[in-house]
């Protein structure tokens, strides 16, 4: 049992600091948001103006893609290599992002953060998804087994 624990902190402290690096570069020093969508205003407010809240959805969300993502990869075949998982992320964040995207561009815009963020967005923010979510599992992969390797 003790062995599962380890293996669960180590996958959720690599995950946790990977989640940290790629958020900080991607948004905070890159812009990638703002930079593929042009909605600045909601780049701001939704990682600025409520930065605390964003960073805990976020983190929740995130991990959330990743799972539906290893179960893409799992059932297509894709998990034993990398890049299969890094797939399978992708399309999971694309299939989950795109669904949400068309839930909100089939109604009217509303005062909803995400109504106003895919009406402004549209495709560009399921494709910030897609490369956040997968970026995030990628650095959290490499990370652990370079972690792995200087340990052993």
């Amino acid at each position: 049992m003790q062995e599962k624990a380890k293996v669960w902190a180590g996958r959720w402290g690599a995950y946790t600091v990977s989640f940290v690096v790629v958020t900080g570069i991607l948004v905070y020093l890159l812009d990638l948001p703002g930079y593929l969508s042009g909605a600045d205003k909601l780049v701001r407010e939704y990682y600025y103006t409520n930065f605390w809240r964003s960073t805990v959805l976020d983190f929740f969300l995130i991990a959330a893609y990743i799972s539906a993502g290893m179960f893409v990869a799992s059932g297509m075949g894709w998990a034993r290599s990398t890049a299969g998982q890094i797939a399978g992320i992708m399309l999971a964040s694309v299939l989950i992002s795109g669904a949400f995207m068309a839930f909100f561009l089939a109604r009217p815009q509303t005062q909803s953060f995400f109504s106003r963020w895919f009406h402004a967005a549209g495709s560009s923010a399921v494709l910030y998804d897609a490369i956040l979510v997968s970026t995030v599992y990628w650095v959290a992969a490499a990370g652990k087994r370079r972690f792995a390797a200087i340990m052993s």
